[in-house]
This record gives C-alpha cells, structure tokens and sequence, in this order.
C-alpha cells in the first residue's frame, strides 16, 4: 500500500510530499521540541528557533488561512498545507 503523504504531511509525520524527516529533522522536534513549521523551514537548533520565532511570520491557524484564501479568490481544499496557503495567498495579493 502506497503512502498517503498528504495526511502523513497534515500530520506533521513527513517533511514535505514524499520526504520523510532526516535524523536532524526527528532530533529537532522530539529532543528539542522545534514546532513543525520551523523545521520545515530549515530551523533545526534552538538557537536558530530563539532567533527565527521572532522574525518569521509565524503560520496561521488553518481556519483563518482558509478564509483569507477565500477572501483573495483562492480555491482551495482541507488537504492543502498552512505554508502552500500562506505562499499562495501571498501571491494573490500582490
């Protein structure tokens, strides 16, 4: 049986779409406890995560993505990621 990436991904289980996480990866969310969305943008120690949280735009919860999509003429399904909504949505404003 084939992997569901898009519910592993969902999940926070797999890095991104058939990429599963690198020991780097698993050492910064199950040791150091890095949230998810951090590690996929590369923050893989706590001194990059200090730094990063204050200077990243932190992602919204998915509700409010969903709308602001919506808003900005977006469509798009329960299935698609916080970042691909936060890019996309990005895009439609400009």
């Amino acid at each position: 049986m084939a992997a569901n990436w898009g519910k592993l991904y969902i999940q926070g289980r797999c890095k991104a779409f058939g990429v599963s996480w690198s020991e780097e990866d698993l050492n910064a969310l199950n040791n150091l406890k890095i949230p998810v969305e951090y590690v996929r943008r590369g923050i893989l120690t706590l001194k990059e995560y200090e730094q990063a949280k204050d200077s990243i735009e932190l992602l919204k919860d998915k509700e409010v993505l969903m709308k602001e999509a919506k808003e900005v003429g977006l469509e798009a399904t329960p299935d698609a990621s916080a970042e691909t909504l936060t890019k996309e949505i990005k895009k439609a404003k400009k």
